[in-house]
């Protein structure tokens, strides 16, 4: 009797492994069985040879699109509009518990703190003076949208004497190591720069950007099939902040695009430069620091790296020379009468 139904065991196994082979063997191909013709009828492809080629040239210019142009960048900066401004301070008090584990903060006597709140009162107030906007703030005049919406937190944490580096975490947080500190000697002028550097990577939200473009398709999936029976219903951009949640203890060491780092030296130019602004001179009686301080800041950090590009700062903030060629091309090209402001 056992063997009776041993044998009937075996035999529906082996009927079920003999349907899961062949459906696994038909479901995959009959997409692009389907697929192809249809898509060959309209263009006139006739052989199989043809379609197979046609296949793989589709496959090649998306591969290009995707690597090779700001496609990526795009459809990542797309999803993060979906994601609620206010998540990204949790996010970056997470983030932070983890940074600090392995970098602890220490005593600040170099200022950090200081500075930053006179860089965050400086956007703060100049974001109100209609006359800065629409001289200063051209290419991107919602700069500093966000940037009373945020819990800044300056600080500087203990790390190993070759780690010159700084990290910017959403929703407000810098941290920028004593090795930087005590290796470069940095101005009043230029810790503002770094500052607003890193700040600049928060207010563009640059951290969630990587991470949701590094890991697109499984974000995409993720947030659509999203459910954890809290009898809340989340919508698209919350779905992805819980997955972004799930990264937190990567962001504070994520290496930034060249392109980032540019709209950050951006960033740091105009908070710098917004300490000029009328409005911020009349409210606050905080110092004024020169946006050019931004480049002097970049070209001793590229002393520093020996002209070779590789430190711990590059390896997260790459392009030093080329930004510092940038930095000089902006100043160029400045009116006298906007330069004048800057004397």
């Amino acid at each position: 009797m056992r063997r009776h139904q041993g044998d009937n065991q075996r035999r529906r196994h082996s009927s079920h492994n003999a349907y899961q082979q062949n459906h696994s063997t038909k479901v995959a191909p009959s997409v692009t069985r389907w697929l192809l013709p249809v898509v060959s009828r309209h263009l006139g492809i006739k052989t199989r040879r043809q379609q197979e080629l046609f296949l793989v040239g589709c496959i090649a210019v998306i591969l290009v699109l995707w690597f090779l142009t700001p496609l990526s960048d795009y459809c990542a900066t797309l999803i993060l509009y979906t994601v609620p401004i206010e998540s990204d301070v949790a996010l970056g008090r997470k983030a932070l518990l983890s940074l600090e584990r392995k970098y602890p903060r220490v005593h600040d006597r170099w200022g950090v703190t200081r500075i930053g709140s006179e860089l965050v009162n400086a956007g703060t107030f100049s974001k109100r003076d209609p006359s800065y906007r629409q001289r200063q703030l051209q290419q991107n005049p919602n700069l500093f949208d966000n940037i009373e919406i945020y819990e800044w937190d300056f600080g500087v944490v203990k790390a190993p004497t070759d780690m010159v580096n700084a990290f910017a975490l959403p929703g407000g947080i810098v941290r920028v190591t004593d090795s930087l500190l005590k290796t470069l000697h940095l101005t009043d002028a230029e810790l503002a720069a770094l500052l607003g550097h890193e700040m600049g990577h928060i207010l563009y939200r640059h951290s969630q950007k990587r991470t949701i473009k590094n890991h697109l398709l499984s974000t995409i999936w993720e947030a659509f099939s999203y459910e954890d029976n809290d009898g809340y219903s989340e919508s698209f951009g919350e779905a992805v902040a819980e997955g972004l949640w799930k990264s937190a203890s990567f962001l504070g060491e994520l290496a930034f695009s060249r392109s980032d780092e540019y709209q950050a030296d951006e960033a740091a130019w105009d908070l710098l430069a917004s300490t000029y602004s009328t409005e911020v001179r009349r409210k606050l009686d905080a110092r004024q620091f020169h946006p050019k301080s931004v480049k002097s800041l970049l070209s001793k950090l590229w002393k520093y790296q020996g002209g070779s590009g590789s430190t711990s700062w590059e390896s997260t903030h790459p392009g030093t020379k080329d930004r510092i060629d940038a930095l000089q091309k902006k100043w160029n090209t400045l009116d006298p009468l906007t330069r004048r402001r800057f004397v």
